[in-house]
């Protein structure tokens, strides 16, 4: 479900960040807009050889 969550908002995307880089984790940022036009952000953390679908 995660995954799923991360594929939409990679979608949605204004900005992606490697935030971080530890080992073979890495943490993305994913900054978007919501209809509103308030700027929201989210981290996730992912594993060595995780696939996000553009």
């Amino acid at each position: 479900m995660a995954n799923q969550t991360l594929s939409a908002l990679v979608k949605l995307a204004d900005k992606i960040v490697i935030d971080e880089v530890k080992g073979k984790k890495v943490t993305l940022k994913i900054s978007w807009f919501d209809l509103k036009g308030a700027r929201k952000s989210k981290k996730f953390l992912l594993n060595e050889k995780e696939k996000i679908e553009f």
